[in-house]
């Protein structure tokens, strides 16, 4: 009978929520909601006045969208309007498009789990628009959170504009960015001001630019009228999220694009007070030439306590010191500090651990710890864990949240070791990935099975093996000033050598090579009738060092037989040392002791250095043989800074009559090897090209690589 009594009570409840949800649907003159539960599951269209009383929760599904052409009037108590998206089938938000006369003002609601929750259309215009008061939260569309784009110009008459502010607003956990079309316009004057941008993730690759920050946009020079009031706002831990990896790539708080020189940023808050740490999450001229300047120079050392309420700052409550965000968390804390702008209430606080069940699981331990609360001012507080974790030596991060303020305001949640369990949730994926690529391929046979630490030991290459010995062969032809712009017309010689590589992380290496090689060449192999006129030919043997840096488009650090072909491209150093000679009958002179090209005659000038600096760019082709053996090819291009690898420098035909008599030991030869031709020259005539004023090399062949270590 109860359990009957109970599931009436039950059904009635479900029946009485079912029916009192409004679905809202069609093409309105005028919406006025009210307080209550409202769905849209497709698009809703209104021509006039959009309004919203408090209490009014809309939940958006799929293709939820509401399109306003005339006014919105959202004005909630205490942030208890709501507009949010059904997991999985998360809807859009709203969209202003059209020209009406009216205002926009959206105060105190709440905008969660939506794709796009505000975009100002093309060709849109209303008097004013103010949003303030919001949180916008756990967004997931990762094209824009909030995205402005221009109204309609009329360049001749219309003098009109629009206020537009963005004001008092917390946005916290969203994928996405807020974009202005032009920040400097005729049209709108913004005010974005006093608001909470913290814990935003922003999704793209792993390459910063514009668009992967929090905020970006544009500012020219020209229709200029207003300049942006951009003042006392709180900038804290917003991160580009690579597509690929799921992890931290770079710190994302604003860019700038456009014509105009300079743009103002001042007094704004940062996460910090260094300007170095500030500049990384920037992109401006320092980055791309062609964007205005940020002018950060007047920065708040700790954000506003008008901003809405965010805890600013971590310490380990044992030794005082600032979590930094790439800290690896394996043992438990004993106490942390949290000190926030404005007064927190941690009354219904939650503190966990997060971490990996195992190595080849994603699931996920969370760990519920109790905590005391000592108040040490206002706005600091010093959490003593009571209920610590038995150390599970595994990388986990610790979440803050539920913390509220003074009138139950949302605070944003605290995550400290974060990025470094991103960097282990990558490790786990591709783990989990191949494991699952095993077991559907080669059904594992009982006696074949191991535990999940050698597993793992087998895919993934553990710190040691990260190194790798590569032999190196294959061809070298100079292509510096004694060569033919046939490539095929030079001589080629042999190239020997080894390189000793290491994997630093995830798609980068370094590389440490050292070859030995011969260059040689002749202008008789050229078809430009000014160099076969010239006549001059060189020799030298080379020995170069050349550390490197590479981007390997394949994780080297895994074995998978599904990415057998791996990629690669890198930048590096060279050092050489060389020794030009030529040949004057029959016998072999070393050409710069001789100074064919007056280096004796000239008290000015001296011998040129026998060690050149140089850099080079290669690109390899990999393929992986076996988890320690791999072979492949290689092409290698290698400036030098200097001209005289094949001794014919920057330096005038000198004067025969000078270098007979200055030349002590081997006249004749230094005489020939200074205009092999003898072919009449003009004052000032240089013995090499002035459009290629430095020596160059390319190296090409095949390499076999092993793994040092097991």
């Amino acid at each position: 009978m109860n359990r009957f009594l109970l599931f009436m009570i039950g059904f009635i409840f479900i029946s009485y929520n079912l029916y009192s949800q409004d679905t809202l649907s069609g093409i309105y003159a005028n919406l006025k909601v009210s307080k209550g539960s409202h769905v849209i599951k497709d698009v809703i269209r209104v021509t006039g006045t959009f309004e919203a009383e408090p209490g009014a929760k809309f939940e958006l599904i799929d293709k939820g969208l509401i399109v306003c052409e005339g006014a919105i009037n959202i004005k909630g108590v205490q942030n208890n309007i709501e507009f949010f998206g059904k997991k999985n089938l998360e809807g859009v938000g709203f969209v202003i498009k059209n020209i009406d006369s009216n205002n926009i003002v959206i105060n105190n609601a709440v905008f969660k789990g939506l794709q796009l929750p505000l975009l100002f259309d093309f060709g849109w215009k209303r008097n004013s628009v103010e949003i303030s008061n919001n949180v916008f939260i756990s967004n997931v569309g990762r094209n824009s959170l909030i995205q402005v784009l221009n109204p309609p110009f009329n360049f001749n008459i219309d003098s009109s504009y629009m206020d537009f502010k963005i004001v008092n607003n917390l946005f916290t956990d969203n994928n996405a960015a807020i974009y202005f079309e032009d920040l400097r316009s005729d049209h709108i004057n913004i005010d974005f001001s006093n608001n909470t941008i913290a814990g935003n993730y922003i999704y793209g690759f792993k390459n910063y630019n514009i668009s992967t920050n929090f905020m970006y946009g544009r500012a020219d020079q020209i229709f200029t009228r207003f300049v942006p009031r951009i003042v006392k706002n709180s900038f804290y831990k917003n991160y580009l999220i690579d597509n690929i990896t799921d992890t931290i790539a770079h710190l994302a708080n604003f860019g700038i694009y456009g014509s105009e020189k300079t743009f103002n940023i001042d007094q704004n808050y940062w996460g910090t007070s260094n300007k170095k740490f500030i500049e990384k999450g920037i992109y401006d001229q320092t980055i791309n030439y062609s964007s205005p300047k940020l002018n950060t120079d007047s920065i708040l050392i700790s954000p506003s306590e008008s901003n809405p309420l965010f805890i600013y700052s971590v310490k380990n409550g044992e030794n005082g010191e600032e979590f930094q965000d790439s800290i690896t968390i394996k043992d438990p804390l004993k106490s942390i500090i949290v000190a926030s702008n404005q007064k927190a209430n941690y009354s219904k606080a939650a503190l966990s651990y997060k971490y990996f069940k195992s190595d080849s699981s994603l699931k996920i331990i969370d760990t519920i710890l109790t905590f005391n609360v000592q108040e040490i001012n206002s706005t600091t507080n010093k959490l003593e864990i009571t209920k610590t974790i038995p150390s599970p030596k595994k990388v986990g991060y610790y979440s803050l949240k539920n913390v509220s303020g003074s009138n139950s305001e949302y605070v944003p949640e605290v995550k400290i070791g974060y990025q470094a369990f991103l960097l282990d949730y990558r490790k786990h994926k591709l783990l989990v990935d191949l494991l699952k690529e095993k077991k559907d391929t080669v059904p594992p046979k009982p006696k074949e099975l191991d535990s999940v630490k050698n597993q793992f030991q087998k895919i993934e290459a553990p710190q040691k093996s990260r190194f790798e010995l590569s032999l190196l062969g294959g061809g070298t032809i100079f292509t510096g000033t004694i060569s033919n712009s046939n490539l095929f017309n030079n001589e080629m010689n042999m190239a020997f050598g080894f390189n000793v590589g290491y994997t630093i992380y995830s798609n980068i290496s370094a590389g440490l090579t050292i070859f030995s090689s011969k260059l040689s060449n002749s202008d008789l192999n050229s078809t430009n009738n000014d160099q076969i006129a010239r006549g001059m030919s060189f020799s030298t043997s080379i020995l170069g060092i050349s550390p490197s840096l590479n981007y390997d488009f394949v994780d080297n650090r895994l074995y998978t037989k599904a990415k057998r072909f791996r990629p690669s491209v890198g930048f590096g150093l060279d050092f050489i040392s060389f020794k030009p000679t030529g040949i004057y009958k029959g016998k072999e002179y070393d050409l710069q002791s001789l100074g064919t090209g007056g280096q004796m005659i000239d008290s000015t000038k001296k011998q040129y250095s026998l060690m050149a600096l140089g850099y080079f760019l290669n690109v390899k082709l990999k393929y992986q043989i076996n988890r320690f053996n791999s072979a492949g090819i290689f092409f290698m291009l290698h400036k030098s800074m200097s001209d005289y690898l094949d001794d014919v420098g920057p330096d005038e035909y000198p004067n025969v009559a000078k270098l007979l008599a200055k030349t002590k030991v081997n006249a004749d030869a230094a005489v020939y090897f200074s205009n092999p031709t003898s072919r009449p020259i003009s004052a000032g005539q240089l013995r090499n090209s002035p459009n290629s004023p430095k020596d160059s090399f390319i190296q090409f062949g095949f390499f076999y690589a092993r793994k040092l270590f097991k």
